[in-house]
C-alpha cells in the first residue's frame, strides 16, 4: 500500500548524539548540516553554561513543501502556516520541517528550541524565541541576525518602536509574538551575551534558576539593577550591530522549493 502523502517521513532513520533524523530521501550521516546541528548542541551548553540531555530530539525532514503542508493539516490543523516548527509533549520533543532553500535556518531555530527544551523547563517565550532567533544563524556570524537589524533600526528611526523587555515577559504563547517581537527578543539575547561577563552570567543564572525551580525572577527586574538605561544601551548596541551588518531586509519566505540537498 502506498504510503499517503499526509504521513510522517520514515524510509531513513539517523541517529547523531541527540537528534534522531527521520526522511524519505538518502541524507549522510556525516552532511555538514547535521554536523553543524550537532556541534551546536555543545555550543549552547558552553554559552549558556548549562547541561546537555541525552533526551532524543526527532527531526521529521520531508522531502518537500507540499509532502510537510500535508501533514501538518493533517496532524496540527490549528498551526499557522510556516516552514517548520518545534513540537513539545509530556513524552517526545519533535521538530517539522522540509527540505527547501532555507532548511539551514529552520533546523537550527526548531532544533534549537529542542536542545533547550530538553534541559530548561518553562523557558518564557520571549527568551525562548530569541535563544532560537540566535543561535539560528549560521556558524561564524556570532549570531548577527541581518533582517532584524534592518527591521528595528528601521523602525527606530520612524519613532514606531522602543525596546521595551517588561513588556516582553507579559507574553506566554508563541501565537502573541509578531515579527517585531521576535526582533527585539533576539536583540536582548545578543546583547546580553556580547555585553562582557557580568551580562552574559545574568542570563546564565536565568537558565540555572528554571532548571532548579521552573521559574525565574523578572529578566526585566535584573537587566536594569544591572545596567543602568538598558534601552538606551540596546539601541547603542543596535546602531553598533546595523554598522557590521550588511544583509538587507528578507522576509521568510513560507513554501519556495528548490534547495538542493546540497545547499542549505
Amino acid at each position: 500500500m502506498q504510503k499517503g502523502r499526509d504521513s510522517l517521513p520514515t524510509k531513513q532513520q539517523l541517529v547523531v548524539d541527540q537528534l534522531v533524523v527521520h526522511s524519505d530521501f538518502h541524507l549522510p550521516k556525516n552532511h555538514r548540516l547535521i554536523r553543524e546541528l550537532t556541534s551546536r548542541r555543545n555550543e549552547i551548553s558552553s554559552i549558556l553554561d548549562i547541561p546537555t540531555s541525552d533526551e532524543s530530539i526527532h527531526v521529521f525532514l520531508f522531502d518537500d513543501e507540499a509532502h510537510f503542508q500535508a501533514f501538518m493539516e493533517r496532524a496540527h490543523p490549528e498551526f499557522p502556516g510556516r516552514r517548520a516548527f518545534f513540537v513539545k509533549s509530556d513524552n517526545s520533543l519533535n521538530v517539522y520541517a522540509y527540505w527547501g532553500p532555507r532548511v539551514g535556518d529552520d533546523l537550527r531555530h526548531e532544533v534549537t528550541h529542542g536542545y533547550l527544551h530538553s534541559v530548561v523547563p518553562n523557558l518564557p517565550i520571549w527568551l525562548d524565541e530569541g535563544l532560537a532567533e540566535f543561535f539560528e544563524i549560521k556558524r561564524g556570524k556570532q549570531g548577527l541576525n541581518g533582517p532584524h537589524i534592518y527591521s528595528l533600526s528601521n523602525r527606530l528611526r520612524r519613532s514606531d518602536w522602543q525596546p521595551d523587555l517588561a513588556r516582553l515577559e507579559t507574553l506566554r504563547d508563541a501565537a502573541e509574538l509578531n515579527q517585531m517581537d521576535y526582533a527585539e527578543s533576539w536583540l536582548w539575547v545578543h546583547f546580553l551575551l556580547s555585553g562582557g561577563e557580568e551580562t552574559q552570567r545574568l542570563l546564565q543564572n536565568q537558565m540555572k534558576q528554571l532548571m532548579r525551580l521552573g521559574v525565574a525572577d523578572s529578566m526585566a527586574e535584573a537587566v536594569a539593577d544591572l545596567i543602568p538605561d538598558s534601552e538606551s544601551k540596546l539601541i547603542a548596541h543596535l546602531k553598533l550591530l546595523e554598522g557590521k551588518s550588511s544583509l538587507p531586509s528578507v522576509s521568510r519566505p513560507i513554501g519556495v522549493n528548490g534547495a538542493s540537498r546540497d545547499n542549505y
